[in-house]
């Protein structure tokens, strides 16, 4: 008798798994509110109806096994949602997350079959359709935030009945560092007067895309999830890694009074400003969200434990090398997809070798 061979079940369900993941998503979503107001809900809130609504047409049309419960679709508007600014047009949410469910998810097949992670198409997608959208001047964040006071200097001495501070997200400040800005004398004070301190990095109360709230909100869900087994360790480990590495040592254009510019690490330059700065460069910007919870998407990083690290070393390389050398300050996003593209690759040669056959 021919039949099939026995598998390991486990009690995880694919419903279970997502759900999980959209409650871990949760307190960063609603710390996101008090930082820049109700917009952020709107945009969250419009982003996961119109995932949603997509997924379920498509399936119809396809005269297929409506999956809505299974909560994939939820968390795709969310991730959709956290990759935007909160001052975005209302339909921009809305055209990413159609983009991500109907393009990169279901034209593919749907759930296990995408090659991208889809909301970071969607985001990719609405940034050169949106470019003003996606990359304005300054990002308005709320004064007088519950956890962590006002937002610095700018706010303490503002008249009564400012309620919001516009400033530039601190990315910005850290691409003019990498190319020029940062002279070899720059004491650790003068370059933190230009940011927020770290302590208000790692809580979120700072100018950026909805999902660079809270770091620290992000890893507490995260944490959660490396418990269950649900997102493998690997890749946030070897992405955050590998790009701290690169801001320690990858040359910077660096100059200092009556000098030339130089090119030299910032460890080797300036080694009191070397921990501020790959502190700024691992809260700045997506890179938490996307080393936690875009690199770890299970559908679309490597199967193999060598290729986790791979995958996750390769990520972390590409965001630091377009943020110190490329035109764009922020990298996450496009770093993620490049390594998506390669996970069939990586997968075929990390392979382990089957019993009894050679390598």
């Amino acid at each position: 008798m021919v039949g099939h061979w026995p598998h390991v079940r486990g009690r995880d369900t694919t419903a279970g798994i997502m759900w999980s993941v959209a409650a871990a998503l949760v307190p960063a979503a609603i710390f996101s509110g008090f930082v820049f107001g109700y917009r952020a809900y709107l945009h969250i809130g419009l982003a996961v109806l119109a995932a949603v609504a997509v997924e379920g047409l498509i399936q119809r049309l396809r005269l297929g096994r409506t999956t809505l419960g299974d909560g994939s679709a939820v968390v795709t508007g969310i991730l959709v949602a956290f990759c935007l600014p909160a001052q975005a047009r209302w339909f921009v949410p809305v055209v990413a997350s159609a983009v991500a469910i109907g393009v990169a998810k279901q034209a593919f097949g749907g759930l296990g079959c995408n090659i991208w992670n889809p909301a970071l198409v969607g985001r990719a997608f609405v940034h050169v359709s949106f470019p003003t959208d996606l990359n304005p001047s300054s990002y308005p964040v709320l004064t007088g935030n519950p956890f962590v006071g006002d937002v610095g200097t700018a706010a303490a001495g503002m008249p009564e009945g400012v309620h919001a501070v516009s400033g530039a997200s601190p990315l910005v400040y850290l691409k003019e560092c990498a190319t020029g800005g940062l002279a070899h004398d720059t004491s650790v004070e003068e370059f933190s007067a230009r940011l927020p301190d770290l302590w208000r990095m790692l809580v979120g109360h700072i100018g950026g895309n909805i999902g660079e709230t809270s770091a620290l909100l992000l890893l507490v869900g995260a944490v959660y999830l490396i418990y269950k087994g649900w997102v493998r360790w690997q890749v946030p480990l070897a992405y955050l890694g590998v790009a701290a590495l690169g801001a320690l040592l990858l040359p910077l254009r660096l100059s200092a009074a009556g000098e030339e510019t130089t090119l030299a690490p910032i460890l080797f330059a300036n080694p009191s400003l070397a921990p501020w700065f790959v502190g700024y460069h691992l809260l700045a910007g997506g890179l938490m969200l996307g080393a936690l919870y875009m690199a770890t998407d299970m559908v679309t990083s490597p199967m193999t434990n060598k290729g986790l690290w791979i995958f996750g070393a390769g990520c972390g390389g590409l965001t630091i090398l377009i943020r110190l050398y490329g035109g764009y300050p922020e990298a996450v996003c496009y770093s993620i997809l490049l390594m998506n593209t390669a996970v069939p690759l990586i997968d075929r040669w990390t392979q382990p070798r089957i019993f009894g056959h050679k390598r």
